[in-house]
C-alpha cells in the first residue's frame, strides 16, 4: 500500500514537472516549427519572388542554419535572423562568418515572436500551417509599414497572395491593410 502511494506521488510530481516545461516551451520560447531546412533552389525563389536588393532588409523568422540570410546577404541586402536553437545560433554564426557577411548578416538567438520589424522590407517564414493565423495577427499588430512576406510550403489561409510560384507565396502587408 506504501508503494502505491509514493509510486502515485512520484507519478503526480513527473506529471507536475511535465506541465511546468511545456508551458514555459510553449509560453516562452513559443516556437513556430520544427527545423527543416529550405531548400536551395526554395531560397533562390524565395529571394527571387521577393525581389530582394541592397536597399532591403530581410527578416528571417526561424532561420534555422542561416541559409536564407547568407544567401540575401549576398545580394547586398541586410538580414536579420531570429532563431530558439542554440545550436543552429551558433552554426549560423559560424557559416555566416565563414562567408564574410558579417556586416550584413545577423542572427538573433530569440523567438521570432518578439521579432523587431520596425526595419524589415522582406519577411521569410517556413512555418506550420496552424501558425500562420498566429502569424498573420501578429503582423497586423506589429508591421505599421509595407513588407513584402513570402511563405515556404504554407500559405496564409485567409489571405490570398500576391505572386506565387508552386508552394511559395509571397504577399504585400501594408502596415494599415494587410490584406
Amino acid at each position: 500500500m506504501l508503494f502505491l502511494f509514493f509510486l502515485s506521488i512520484f507519478f503526480l510530481l513527473g506529471l507536475v514537472i511535465f506541465l511546468i516545461v511545456y508551458q514555459i516551451y510553449t509560453n516562452v520560447l513559443q516556437p513556430g516549427a520544427i527545423y527543416y531546412p529550405t531548400t536551395d533552389k526554395a531560397v533562390t525563389q524565395m529571394l527571387k519572388l521577393s525581389q530582394i536588393g541592397p536597399k532591403d532588409t530581410l527578416l528571417d523568422l526561424g532561420s534555422g542554419d542561416g541559409r536564407i540570410l547568407i544567401a540575401a546577404a549576398r545580394l547586398g541586402a541586410v538580414t536579420i535572423g531570429y532563431e530558439i536553437d542554440p545550436f543552429l545560433v551558433w552554426q549560423s554564426r559560424r557559416r555566416i562568418h565563414q562567408a564574410k557577411l558579417d556586416k550584413l548578416a545577423i542572427i538573433r538567438w530569440k523567438s521570432f515572436w518578439q521579432a523587431d520589424f520596425s526595419q524589415a522590407t522582406i519577411v521569410t517564414v517556413y512555418l506550420f500551417p496552424h501558425l500562420m493565423n498566429r502569424l498573420q495577427g501578429l503582423l497586423e499588430k506589429k508591421v505599421n509599414h509595407p513588407i513584402r512576406l513570402v511563405a515556404n510550403d504554407y500559405p496564409f489561409p485567409q489571405l490570398i497572395p500576391a505572386k506565387h510560384y508552386r508552394q511559395i507565396y509571397l504577399y504585400r502587408f501594408t502596415g494599415s491593410n494587410s490584406h
